[in-house]
């Protein structure tokens, strides 16, 4: 206040520093109290991590094919017991440690590191498997405690010990276990020290299988930045030099390098019409031979719902959303007949809904539309 001389605010001073020296260490305090991270970056060799579902896709969301995914995995130098580390060109995976049941009884109820992130650590573990029996590390994302909802996500009914891969549970194109994978290469072992170094190999794997806690796993090895990896030549070398995972794989993959065919993009694109609630359908390219599929409309009226379309060129089926529910003929949407039939994933031929062409801008099927898509009047 103003009628306070210098002497009263100078006796109030000390008090007015301590006050707020307290508060700021309360402060921090509450700010270290609620600091806890929620994973850590740590080494693990992803043959010790296991699966949660039964089944993955052979492609991500954006596109891109397993295969060709793994044949961009490149290595790095090792440390700790590992001889090489993993260099993926995605995201590290999460891993969480809890129990998971058997439900084929081949083993014990026990605890095993898990992770959701399931199509990378497929490609992880082909590309460990590959370098058998080096000993392999990759760096993770190591959770303290999983997120809500995590049991309802796992479908494992081998304790993620295999996984099967494919676009329908009922249209799979191949079975993974790291297990079968490497059993070639451990009958082949001719000589002292190469049986020594698959000895050494599956010692790895079985520590890391057993470490309890994320702390007991080896710290990853800190991201050079920019500007060390100008001086390490590491830029130049990351994005100029091939994988160093030898190929696995055939020639030939469950999806094409190029795509969709013209002819495919151009009769499925466009605006279709429901025959059953009268909604609509626009149906836009999104990836490699993946579709963005937005329903409107309908006696309902209900909000705009988009699902994803995607095209198994191994089958020539294109599929409905992530559960696979449905699922149409590609040869039908090249055809450019003027309808589209969507089938139940359930053995039956009688059509679930059936779609009616309406064109690029939604008006009616007819020669002129037809002609400059060069098919069939519509």
């Amino acid at each position: 206040s103003s009628h306070l001389g210098s002497g009263a605010l100078a006796c109030h001073r000390p008090l007015a520093a301590l006050t707020l020296h307290l508060a700021l260490q309360g402060s921090c305090l509450v700010k270290h109290a609620v600091a806890m991270p929620l994973y850590e970056e740590k080494l693990i060799c992803p043959l010790a991590v296991r699966f949660t579902q039964d089944h993955i896709r052979p492609v991500f969301q954006n596109g891109m094919d397993l295969e060709g995914t793994i044949r961009e995995i490149k290595t790095k130098p090792g440390c700790g017991d590992y001889d090489v580390i993993l260099d993926a060109p995605f995201d590290s995976i999460e891993i969480i440690r809890w129990h998971k049941r058997d439900y084929t009884a081949l083993e014990r109820k026990g605890r095993h590191w898990f992770t959701f992130d399931n199509r990378r650590l497929y490609c992880l573990q082909r590309a460990a498997a590959a370098l058998w029996p080096r000993r392999v590390g990759v760096a993770t994302q190591a959770l303290y405690a999983a997120t809500d909802g995590y049991h309802r996500k796992d479908n494992s009914t081998t304790a993620g010990r295999e996984v099967g891969i494919g676009h329908s549970p009922k249209l799979l194109t191949d079975q993974w276990d790291w297990r079968t994978a490497v059993r070639e290469v451990v009958a082949e072992a001719d000589d002292v020290e190469r049986d020594t170094d698959i000895i050494a190999a599956q010692g790895l794997v079985a520590r890391d299988e057993a470490i309890a806690g994320v702390a007991e796993l080896l710290d990853a090895p800190a991201t050079p930045g920019m500007l060390e990896l100008f001086f390490q030549g590491g830029v130049e070398e990351k994005t100029g030099t091939q994988s160093d995972v030898p190929s696995t794989t055939d020639p030939s993959s469950p999806r094409s390098s190029e795509g969709a065919d013209a002819g495919f993009t151009d009769g499925l694109c466009g605006k279709w019409r429901g025959a059953r609630k009268g909604e609509s359908y626009q149906v836009k390219r999104r990836g490699v031979d993946s579709y963005a599929c937005v329903r409107c409309g309908g006696k309902a009226g209900g909000p705009r719902q988009e699902v994803e379309l995607w095209l198994d060129e191994k089958s020539d089926l294109l599929w409905w959303g992530d559960d696979w529910a449905m699922y149409a003929q590609a040869a039908e949407v090249r055809a450019q007949a003027g309808q589209l039939r969507w089938y139940g994933n359930n053995k039956t031929w009688t059509p679930k809904m059936t779609w009616a062409w309406l064109g690029d801008a939604g008006a009616a099927p007819g020669a002129e539309d037809a002609q400059q898509r060069g098919g069939a009047p519509r």
